[in-house]
Order: C-alpha cells, then structure tokens, then sequence
C-alpha cells in the first residue's frame, strides 16, 4: 500500500471511530430523553388519578351542599363528568405515549382504564341519584352519606389504587432503566475513547515504525551514495513511494557507476591521445631520416652507370626504394591523422574540407574495416564547412566505426559504407553515411543519443559515441538525425554550416 493510502487508511479509521463514537453518545442522549419523557408521562397519570380521587370526594361535598340548599343536582352531574371525561381524556392520551414509548399495545392497562372508567360514571350517576332521593335538608351539617361513600371504596377506590399501583411499578421500572442505561453511557463514555486511542495509536505505529525503518534505510545509502560506495543497493522491497525512491536510489547508483567508468576510460583515452601526440612527434624525427635517406639512395641508383649494375638489379633495387618510400610516407600520414585526432584542445573554428577529414579518419578506420565492408566515399563540388576538424574528424570516425560494427564480418565484398557529400539548404551541407548493416530495432531508434545506452555487447560500447557525435554537430550550427530499420542498414544525414568567406582587408587609402 502507498503512503497515501496509509494515510487515507489512518484519516477513514479516525473518521469512523469519530463517528461511531457520536452514534454511542446519540443513542444514550435518545434513550434517556425517551425514558425522561416516559417517567414524565407515567408521573402525569399518577397526578391525574390521584386528580379523580379529589374530584369524587369534591363532587360529593358539592353534592351535599347542593341538596341542602334545596337546589338542583343535576348541574352538580354535569360538571362532575366534564372533570371526569377531561381526566379520562388525558388518561388515554398519556396511554398512548406509553404504547408508543413501548413500541406495542398495553392491553391489560387498557381494559383496566375502561373498567374504571365505568365504574366513575356508575358511581358519580348513583351518587347524585341517591343525593336527589334523599328528603331536603338532610346532611346539612357536611356529612357525606355512608352508602355513597361505601360504594366508592368498593367499586372505585380499588380500580385507582390498582391503576396507581401498576404505574408506581412502570416508575420503579424507569428508575432502574435509567439508571442502567447512566451505566451503560459511563462505560462507552470510557471505553469508546480509549479503544478508538488504541486502536488509532496501534495503527499509527503499524504505518509510522516500516516508514521510519526504510526512511534509515535511504538515508543511510544516501549517504553511502554521497560516500562514493555504488555497489550497496537499497532494498526495494514494497511498491509505495518509498519503495519507488529505493529504486530511483539505485537507478542512480547504477548510472554513477557507469558514468564513473566511462570518466575512468574518458581519462585514459585522453592520456591515450596525450601520449599519442608525444610518441607521433618522436616518430617524425627518425622518419624524416628514414625518407630523406631513401630519397637519397634512389637518386644515386638514377646516377649509377649501367654497366656497373644490371638493369634488372637496378631496377629491384629502384622498385624495393619506391615500395619503402611509399611505406614510410604512408607511416608519416598515419601518425599526422594520430596527432590531429589528439588534439583534445582545439577548439578553434574555421573553413574545414570534408573530403580530407573523412579520408583522414577513414585511413585510421581501415583495421574496423577489413573483412566487413567496403568505405565508398562520394564527394560532389561542395564549399569548405565551418567548424573544427578534429571534432569532426571524431564524429566520422564514429560514424564510421559504429556502422562498421553493425555489419556481421565475413562479407566485405557484399557490405559497403558509403560518405557521401553534397550541397543541401542554402547555407549547408549534407553529409550521409550509410551502411548495409543489421540496422536499429524501433524501441531504440528513439534512445539512442541518451547518454550510456547502447545496444552493443557489454564491454564493447560506451553509450557516449553518438552523444558526443550529437553534441559536436549541434555546437556547430549543424543538426543530426538517423534513419534505420531493422535488416535494411542505418543512415545518419548530418547538416552541416557552410564556412563563411573571409572579408577582404580595404585598400589602403
């Protein structure tokens, strides 16, 4: 898993425990606000019964009062069933809380209610029947009738108190609830918060202990790297950033390895050319001697009389010279081609002729050559280039040998590598060098100015060849590009500046 990923892993675990914890605190704050509300509603029908107990003993005080007066009793009935039905009312009003709090009827407490429901009317309608039969006067002292009240204490009063007593029961039931459900809110209060602190803080060091193990791990090779010890690679184990930068980390290694390499061969080739310009100028000396004393000897044989020597001895000995000569003139060519593709620090510019760059290097060429192919060179009327010919003569010469190399040896008759040079855009000119070799597969054609790729065997190329072609021509105004496929040979067509003739010195006045 990525960093991110572990991140976001991190952020959706402290969310969820965030948001089961606020689901925990809801659901306690829900549960005793609907246990607040039902210990309201059941405290509220205590009230109202203990309400209907008054009532009845008001109604009959009223009804007394009323009869002693003389005065009708009905009104007292009336009024004592509207307080009845408004308690009665409320009653089943409140009994539908509890249904609703419960989430299923109450049956019993039903039919208890209508019960007593009954037995009030019953009572209340006997009561003013009874008040009303009685003679005028009667009970004007305040004293209720015994019968009215005996029928109370056995029709009614038994119906309250059992409806009384069945919610004192709901009450001690909601006590004890609550006071669980208290329990229960402490507790997750408690261990929602400390199991989501461990299991945030496990899952913190799950992510951060690995992350900081491989983090050590880069940074100790980092500062191996910075060191110069290329040769520890980093473990790459994993496919998260880390991993990836591990790879990178040895990618880098690798390259610094090769560049180190490539320095190291860089240094000896220019040791190489130093000490090849040296050994060149030592062999001018004695060669100069050796072809100023066969110039001589072949003069003196010219002058010798032919009838002191045979004209065929003469004539071996005059070829023998010739043979020499044209030897160490062939030496004295190489070894000026040596010194001018030694010179690393000619940078100079100016009018080059191509034709006597791409002869020079190809004579230096001739042992890549041998038994490959053969170098046909084709130069139309083109102007001098500007530019430096030990540069350039670097660039053929790669050229050249790189082409060399693409063809399998063996079929030199068959194979050729043609330097051709004509006249291109106005102010240039175009170079090709072909070859008849095996050609540059697709996947690399694109690749093959990177630094340090090479297609070649290990061992056998540098990668840095056709950069360094690239970086020649491109600092001198000129471009390159390649076209090749496989089987059907490569051709490089190189663009190069036309050297700008010189101003004439004004006359003098």
């Amino acid at each position: 898993m990525t960093i991110r990923g572990k991140v976001l892993l991190f952020v959706a675990v402290a969310f969820g425990l965030v948001l089961g914890l606020g689901v925990v605190l809801h659901r306690s704050m829900s549960q005793g606000r609907l246990l607040r509300d039902w210990a309201n509603s059941v405290n509220e029908q205590r009230y109202t019964l203990s309400q209907i107990r008054g009532d009845a003993l008001v109604f009959l005080a009223d009804l007394q009062r009323v009869h002693a007066s003389g005065a009708s009793s009905e009104a007292i009935l009336n009024q004592q069933r509207r307080r009845m039905e408004r308690h009665l009312t409320r009653l089943h009003e409140l009994e539908a809380e509890e249904e609703r709090f419960l989430g299923r009827p109450q049956l019993d407490e039903k039919e208890h209610l209508a019960r007593m429901e009954q037995a009030l009317r019953l009572w209340a309608e006997h009561a003013e029947a009874r008040v009303r039969r009685l003679p005028s006067g009667i009970g004007s002292d305040g004293a209720h009738p015994r019968e009215t009240i005996s029928e109370f204490g056995r029709n009614v009063e038994p119906l309250l108190a059992a409806a009384l007593e069945i919610e004192e029961e709901e009450l001690e039931g909601l006590r004890h609830r609550s006071e669980a459900t208290l329990r229960e809110g402490e507790l997750a209060a408690l261990a929602v918060p400390l199991s989501s602190l461990v299991v945030l803080l496990a899952l913190a060091l799950t992510i951060l202990v690995p992350m900081n193990h491989r983090l050590s791990e880069l940074l100790a090779g980092a500062e191996r790297i910075g060191r110069g010890e290329l040769n520890d690679a980093l473990p790459e184990h994993g496919r998260d950033e880390l991993g990836s930068l591990s790879r990178r980390f040895n990618q880098m290694a690798r390259e610094l390895r090769a560049s180190q390499t490539q320095l190291i061969v860089a240094d000896r080739m220019a040791l190489l050319g130093r000490t090849t310009a040296s050994v060149g100028h030592e062999i001018n000396n004695p060669l100069a001697y050796v072809l100023g004393n066969l110039n001589f000897l072949r003069e003196e044989l010219l002058r010798v009389d032919e009838g002191s020597l045979a004209a065929k001895t003469k004539q071996e000995l005059l070829d023998a010279l010739s043979e020499a000569r044209e030897g160490a003139e062939r030496v004295r060519f190489i070894v000026q081609d040596l010194k001018a593709l030694s010179r690393t620090q000619d940078v100079s510019l100016g009018p080059v002729e191509l034709a006597a760059v791409v002869r020079g290097v190809s004579k230096m060429a001739l042992h890549e050559l041998r038994g490959r192919a053969r170098l046909v060179e084709r130069y139309e009327e083109v102007p001098a280039v500007r530019g430096n010919a030990t540069r350039l003569g670097q660039v053929f010469l790669n050229l050249i040998l790189n082409a060399a190399h693409a063809i399998e040896p063996g079929n030199e008759d068959q194979n050729e590598i043609r330097v051709l040079a004509r006249s291109g855009p106005p102010g240039f000119v175009v170079v090709e060098v072909q070859d008849t070799g095996r050609g540059i597969a697709p996947e690399h054609l694109g690749r093959i100015f990177e630094p340090f790729f090479t297609t070649k065997p290990d061992g056998e190329g540098t990668g840095l060849g056709l950069l360094v072609c690239q970086t020649i021509v491109t600092s001198l105004g000129g471009t390159i590009t390649v076209r090749s496929a496989p089987g059907q040979g490569t051709t490089f067509h190189l663009t190069l500046p036309i050297a700008v003739p010189a101003a004439p010195a004004a006359a003098p006045a």
